[in-house]
């Protein structure tokens, strides 16, 4: 999903499921989101084959959140860091800045297993699953809804919830974003 903001011009995307190479990146990205979710299974090679790809897109910054399909993050997680190349950006419970947008990642894999503070002021906010109530097809997190609601940032974006993809809906002060591609790379749109 392309997202005009602050002068540059992101593209977010997640839940490619091994058809990342069927994934359009419009050109004047300078900015990718992948919101986790790039693979299938726990095997290392195929997670190395995608952040090889996803290194290989031109942009100026690569973020990368993990998603409950890269169990490697859960299970061996200086494994899964070693696999990262150079040009990826993992965020995991904590955040960045470039060029005065601020980004923070949570690792809501689909879920929050306890209750997190961020920051107050964040720019993007970048979980794998969605809040509570947000094209979560109800099956989305308390308590991460209950940190929105609490610190609200400006834009959310997500995956996990393959029908909701590529929709937005804004309330309260946050625009969410689900980022999910599934449907559309599965059915060739």
């Amino acid at each position: 999903m392309v997202i005009p903001y602050k002068n540059h011009t992101l593209f977010a995307f997640s839940d490619t499921h091994g058809m990342h190479s069927r994934l359009i990146i419009p050109s004047e990205a300078d900015i990718l989101i992948c919101a986790g979710d790039g693979i299938n299974g726990i095997e290392k090679q195929e997670l190395s084959d995608f952040f090889n790809w996803y290194a290989a897109q031109p942009a100026l910054l690569r973020i990368f959140v993990a998603g409950n399909h890269e169990l490697l993050f859960d299970l061996c997680p200086d494994e899964a860091r070693l696999l990262i190349p150079r040009g990826i950006r993992l965020l995991e419970n904590s955040g960045m800045k470039y060029d005065d947008i601020s980004f923070y990642s949570l690792a809501a894999r689909p879920w929050l297993h306890h209750a997190i503070e961020i920051p107050n002021k964040v720019d993007f906010l970048i979980t794998h699953g969605p809040a509570k109530g947000v094209l979560d097809e109800e099956s989305g997190c308390t308590l991460l809804q209950k940190v929105i609601s609490k610190h609200k940032p400006h834009n959310h974006v997500f995956g996990h919830i393959h029908a909701c993809g590529n929709q937005m809906e804004t309330s309260s002060n946050t625009t969410y974003y689900n980022v999910s591609r599934h449907e559309t790379l599965q059915n060739g749109i």
